[in-house]
């Protein structure tokens, strides 16, 4: 080995740099602006679903009409997440991300303008396409440049904008009209776009591109520049900025088209490494939203049969309770390794569900089993978030840089079908048992089973992720 090589090989990896910078206002303002992306995917959600009655009384929809406008909406949002890792590869992280935000506006008010059914599902697919293709990406860019012992802030940050989506949604029909039975829906979509257009005015200028994405490309200066405003917002003056260089980066006037890119990325996705941790955490994924959506389904169901006078009063109780989950998942995120923090939530997710069942199938019958019925409801409410900052985290770390948005994208996508079969998957059950405890028996078994592959998924806590290795072959 020459000296010259063998001092390049001395040099800190681009990781170990982002370590010394540290954790301060360049994530910030990174998961305040990118992290929008979520926010948009609360706010939105929420108020198509809100208004699906008003439209369907104000065009005269049929029940399936009515259901596929907002199902539409999660179809695009899950195509949005497979096609991310291609997209994020030839245009870049950051401007999918901007991307995302510019979709999400524009067919947001394209929508509140359609005059028929068919113009509006064509719009609002766009508009869920918009957010799935910027969830990945962002993801990627919050993992490169955040320390690796504060991954999991970043990430917490991220979902809880989700949150305030719901939120600024919430204020917004409540406004409109309270009893949420004459909404003016083009103006509640309208309003509801704002958020993206403030989001993508401050990103164009103040969101960065990832470094590790730029040091893919081969364009190092400009590499070296992010991580000069980084360490100047950080003040971290002292960090060196010469980091080693990769062994093979992709050259930036590289001829790969969109194919090429996305075979590249399935063949590191799906290849003898990655195929069965992929596996574990879409199926994890898939468990952790059917729990989150389908109960989202079935709660004003069977809560207006258990507690039929206070039901209303319960759901907003348990949305409440959604809002510590996220904080749970952080802590667990920062003080124990990933899998111990799945195995936790699962353990919790099984046990809790259980506990409903109990309450809930003995309702009345000893007060035991009242306190049995809301402590498993609230636990219900409060695990998948804990779920969301945890596996979704994990969802992104275990892929090397050059797949990282295509693997977490189909991640993703798993978990949004089953937010889609959500709805689906409880009325089957119910129509085949005749009763609502078949679907929290299954929710139950999923996560144990869950619970007995987590340990297939490799650890990835606190750990400098490997993103300038040679990329596959």
């Amino acid at each position: 080995m020459s000296d010259s090589s063998h001092a390049e090989q001395e040099k800190p990896t681009l990781g170990e740099v982002i370590d010394q910078i540290g954790l301060g206002p360049a994530q910030v303002r990174a998961s305040l602006l990118g992290g929008g992306v979520w926010l948009a995917d609360g706010s939105e959600l929420l108020l198509i679903g809100s208004v699906a009655d008003t439209l369907a009384r104000e065009w005269q929809l049929s029940l399936f009409l009515k259901g596929f406008v907002v199902t539409v909406v999660y179809t695009g949002v899950m195509i949005g997440n497979i096609s991310s890792g291609p997209l994020g590869a030839y245009l870049g992280r950051r401007e999918l991300v901007i991307a995302s935000y510019t979709g999400i506006f524009i067919f947001s008010i394209l929508s509140s303008t359609a005059a028929s059914i068919a113009a509006l599902l064509v719009w609002r697919f766009i508009v869920g396409w918009s957010i799935g293709a910027g969830q990945p990406a962002w993801m990627a860019i919050a993992v490169e440049i955040t320390p690796s012992n504060w991954r999991m802030v970043t990430g917490g940050i991220s979902q809880n904008l989700f949150a305030f989506g719901e939120l600024y949604a919430a204020f917004l029909l409540m406004n409109d009209d309270p009893s949420l039975k004459h909404l003016d829906w083009r103006r509640i979509i309208q309003l509801g776009a704002i958020p993206s257009l403030i989001l993508l005015s401050f990103s164009i200028p103040f969101l960065l591109q990832s470094p590790t994405y730029l040091q893919l490309k081969g364009r190092h200066a400009e590499a070296v520049t992010v991580l000069e405003s980084m360490r100047r917002d950080n003040q971290a003056d002292d960090v060196s900025l010469d980091f080693r260089l990769p062994p093979n980066p992709t050259s930036r006037n590289s001829s790969e088209g969109m194919l090429d890119l996305l075979l590249k990325q399935g063949k590191v996705i799906l290849g003898a490494k990655l195929m069965v941790p992929t596996l574990v955490v879409s199926f994890t994924c898939f468990e952790l939203n059917l729990l989150y959506y389908g109960c989202i389904y079935a709660f004003p169901q069977v809560l207006s049969d258990l507690v039929a006078e206070g039901a209303a009063q319960q759901l907003l109780v348990g949305a409440l309770w959604e809002i510590p989950g996220v904080f749970i998942g952080m802590g667990l995120g920062v003080m124990y390794l990933r899998k111990t923090g799945i195995k936790f939530y699962l353990t919790l997710a099984a046990s809790v569900t259980l506990l409903f069942i109990i309450g809930g199938n003995n309702r009345n019958r000893h007060w035991a089993f009242d306190i049995a019925l809301y402590a498993g409801y609230y636990g219900i409410k409060l695990t998948p978030n804990i779920g969301f900052v945890l596996v979704y985290q994990v969802a992104n770390e275990i892929y090397p840089a050059e797949a990282r948005t295509f693997g977490c994208g189909i991640c993703l996508a798993c978990g949004r079908l089953a937010a889609m079969l959500g709805p689906l998957v409880f009325e089957g059950l119910f129509a085949f048992t005749g009763t609502w405890l078949s679907f929290f028996l299954m929710m139950a078994g999923f996560a144990v089973l869950n619970l007995y592959l987590v340990d297939l998924i490799p650890e990835t806590a606190n750990k400098i992720l490997d993103d300038l290795r040679k990329p596959s072959k």
